[in-house]
């Protein structure tokens, strides 16, 4: 079966009021006798005037509307509509409509791009060049699949690529003859061809190889052609299929992406066609990726890195390359990413798989890895400009505790001081920590000198210098509200004390929520109280006296997510210290 006409429901040429002029079989097979006259009655009443808008147009240009009919069986579908004028007679226009069913259409879509990524899966682990030379543009495009997408090395004209080889020397002498012909076959759409010569065209001139070329010209239509063929690398000795030296030097060997000159010059090549989409930058880094080498040995160091390689392949997957850069260093270039929360989704995949990819291996073994990223055209047009960007969120999300990605904001972070000869991006100066350094500094000095400030101007102070939702303060055997400032939802936290919730707090008396939804299904009970105050994130601080608790604070988000950075956690945990100090002083608790 031809699996193109799978989705195909027939053609039909009709006049001006819809009347059948002529169809195919598969159109009265789909719609039955009821379309003998007209084929409006099986139109959706409301969807009929988008066609009657395409045959009030002169030009042969065809025309596509998506419109609801009735079939044969009754039922009412969507179809793609393709209208185009296709002739004339003495009361007026005719007009050729083919429909085609839109469910099925998805369907195929999805079989289709299944079928198109085994391909490039099989072209991949062949280590073969593929090639087209098409007869509309005349452009000839040599290209490598990366498992996920292809990676183009070549797309120019035809002659000028010959002129280029030949002119560069990247072909022999003796082989200057066998080039030309074969460049002729292809111009001309030889049927099949296939040769053999001697040449570094694929590699610039670095490398010369013994490839073999093989081609054959595929008719779509009548009127439309495309030459498609594979180039190999073989022995010259054997005559066999060896390591294609090409392939090999555009790709880091321990990861399997990329190398760096090559994620380099693909990122290039996509910006300088200024394009009309999203492209994301993303530096991923490896946390503590020399502690890994140095504690576990190199051996297991290299799985990590394989392991993060993988990661990235299968959730970028299509929309985006990816390339090692340095040890523990990747960029990732993303294209036609839809909007932030896309991306986001696209990065908390992969943070949070790596999260995952060695819970079990060792105990105690955390691996995690941070993320920053800048966005083409917001933040800039120039690669340059657009790397220092990203390493500097990179930078930030490291310096907040790492485990995290954050994307580059010129009105949160500043901008860029470059240095462009020396690619470097001078950082932030901390300010933002310095002052709360100070600010914890100045309480802690105030309560040494006996200064005991009023409790609820503190708690104020500290939600306005950590931009904090909500601060409450709970008490007694029902861990009621006794203080709070900001939105106070909180008006009790039984929860605490329910299911060996202390349990989770740490040495330091904290427990770190980032986001609420970590406790579904492992506190059920306080991820639904937590859920309906509509708080997303929290700090909480454990008040104790003799072991036995007395009360909890909580620092809180209210209907947001954001992941606490590691000074800020350390930092309330010292204020909640000061707090918890200065309520039993005062006899709060």
């Amino acid at each position: 079966m031809n699996t193109e006409n799978l989705y195909r429901i027939g053609r039909v040429t009709v006049d001006s009021s819809f009347h059948t002029q002529s169809a195919d079989e598969a159109f009265f097979s789909y719609f039955g006798n009821d379309v003998t006259y007209s084929i409006k009655r099986t139109i959706y009443p409301d969807d009929a005037e988008k066609i009657e808008e395409f045959m009030k147009i002169s030009d042969n240009a065809e025309r596509k509307t998506v419109i609801r009919m009735k079939g044969l069986n009754g039922e009412m579908r969507w179809v793609l509509a393709g209208v185009k004028l296709s002739g004339h007679t003495g009361e007026g226009n005719l007009y050729s409509i083919d429909f085609s069913d839109i469910f099925t259409l998805e369907e195929n879509s999805m079989r289709y791009r299944k079928n198109l990524s085994r391909y490039r899966f099989i072209l991949s682990l062949s280590g073969d060049f593929a090639f087209e030379y098409s007869f509309e543009t005349k452009r000839i495009k040599i290209y490598i699949s990366d498992f996920c997408r292809d990676i183009t090395l070549t797309d120019e004209p035809l002659e000028k690529w010959r002129e280029n080889a030949i002119n560069s020397g990247y072909v022999l002498s003796r082989y200057l003859e066998t080039f030309n012909t074969l460049c002729r076959d292809i111009k001309n759409g030889v049927y099949r061809f296939d040769y053999e010569l001697e040449t570094s065209i694929l590699t610039n001139g670095k490398n010369r190889e013994l490839c073999l070329f093989k081609g054959v010209t595929h008719h779509s239509d009548p009127e439309n052609k495309t030459v498609y063929g594979i180039i190999s690398v073989i022995s010259s000795k054997h005559k066999a299929k060896d390591i294609n030296l090409s392939l090999e030097s555009n790709k880091d060997q321990l990861s399997g992406l990329l190398s760096k000159r090559a994620v380099t010059s693909y990122a290039l090549d996509i910006l300088s066609g200024e394009p009309a989409y999203n492209v994301n930058l993303v530096i991923l880094d490896i946390d503590d990726f020399t502690d890994i080498n140095s504690r576990y040995g190199h051996l297991f160091g290299d799985e990590v890195i394989y392991t993060i390689a993988s990661i990235v392949k299968k959730e970028i997957g299509t929309r985006g390359i990816a390339g090692r850069i340095s040890g523990g260093g990747f960029l990732i270039v993303l294209e036609e990413t839809r909007d932030e929360e896309d991306l986001r989704g696209i990065l908390r995949a992969i943070r949070t798989n790596t999260e995952y990819a060695f819970s079990e291996r060792f105990e105690n073994f955390h691996l995690t890895c941070s993320m920053g990223v800048s966005t083409y055209p917001t933040d800039s047009k120039d690669y340059d400009e657009l790397f220092m960007q990203a390493d500097k969120a990179l930078y930030l999300a490291q310096e907040k505790g790492k485990n995290r990605y954050v994307i580059y904001d010129i009105n949160k972070h500043g901008p860029v001081e470059k240095d462009i000869e020396n690619k470097i991006a001078f950082l932030s100066n901390g300010k933002d920590t310095t002052e709360k350094l100070s600010f914890v500094g100045n309480i802690t000095e105030s309560l040494v000198f006996g200064r005991i400030p009023d409790i609820s101007v503190l708690l104020e102070q500290i939600r306005s210098q950590f931009s904090i939702d909500d601060i409450c303060v709970f008490a007694g055997s029902d861990m009621s509200l006794i203080l709070s400032c900001g939105n106070a939802v909180s008006r009790n936290a039984s929860y605490v004390l329910e299911n060996n919730f202390t349990n989770r707090f740490s040495g330091d008396s904290v427990f770190v929520i980032d986001n609420v939804n970590e406790l579904e299904g492992r506190d059920d009970n306080a991820f639904m109280r937590l859920s309906s105050e509509n708080i997303g994130g929290a700090v909480e601080y454990l008040i104790t006296d003799d072991a036995i608790v007395k009360g909890m604070i909580s620092f809180c988000y209210i209907g947001r997510f954001k992941k606490w950075s590691v000074s800020d956690i350390n930092y309330l945990v010292i204020l909640g210290r000061l707090i918890s100090s200065i309520l039993k002083k005062q006899a709060f608790i």
